[in-house]
């Protein structure tokens, strides 16, 4: 069987081509991550958790664009995207929040914390040991929970 050399050239074009598709995208800061609540800011007011209540209340963002949620007593799922930071800060995009509804406790701050479908802006500090999420609302302060 004899292979026309048009045929060889047109197959290793193809071949090219198609590695060239196939780039691993660079892993974007946040992936891999979680955080736990420490502060909510309001309208000039902040509010400040405990340390019992950051355990209560976390994200965590995985790879693949996955969010998991700790809603107090309730747990959530979301989706999320983020551009690449410059200067420690960057556009971030969370869809809707799905979560259970059970009725935590007071003080909860998990219908607070699944309001982050809102959020447009993140803040790392420069370290990496503290997150902030901001909505046109509210200002969400994370800790790193790997401390």
């Amino acid at each position: 069987m004899t292979i026309h050399p048009t045929a060889v050239a047109a197959v290793l074009a193809a071949g090219l081509a198609l590695a060239g598709c196939a780039t691993i995208p660079d892993a974007h800061p946040l992936a891999g991550t979680e955080w736990r609540l420490v502060a909510i800011d309001t309208s000039g007011s902040t509010t400040t958790l405990t340390p019992a209540l950051q355990a209560r209340h976390t994200v965590a963002f995985a790879d693949g664009g996955e969010m998991q949620l700790r809603l107090d007593c309730n747990r959530g799922r979301s989706s999320w995207t983020a551009g690449q930071p410059a200067n420690g800060a960057g556009s971030i995009s969370i869809g809707p929040v799905a979560s259970t509804k059970m009725l935590c406790p007071e003080p909860s701050f998990g219908d607070e914390l699944g309001r982050l479908s809102d959020a447009q802006r993140y803040i790392t500090t420069l370290d990496s040991r503290q997150l902030v999420i901001e909505t046109p609302d509210l200002r969400f302060t994370f800790a790193s929970a790997s401390e």
